[in-house]
């Protein structure tokens, strides 16, 4: 497709915006890694709002690259990325 006089494919675009949504997950994620970490070496609970949150971050970006992945034209693939509702903590 041509988007103001330049071509683009979807293919071209697809991994830049899955790389993307991975990197803003792993910002989001990053903030209570900390709190796995301390899980799985001390054995102390992981807060059930942050469980809550963290699971929704993965949720959103699964479902964002499965909608990137799923796009067939540019448009869609605009639309996908336009979708994103990341849960705030």
């Amino acid at each position: 497709e041509t988007i103001d006089g330049v071509e683009r494919t979807i293919r071209g675009i697809r991994p830049i915006k899955i790389a993307q949504v991975k990197s803003t997950t792993n910002s989001l994620l990053a903030r209570t890694d900390w709190m796995v970490i301390r899980k799985m070496e001390r054995d102390i609970d992981i807060p059930t709002d942050t469980a809550t949150f963290r699971a929704s971050v993965i949720t959103e970006s699964n479902r964002l690259e499965t909608a990137i992945n799923a796009a067939t034209t540019v448009e869609e693939l605009i639309t996908a990325v336009q979708s994103a509702n990341w849960p705030q903590e």
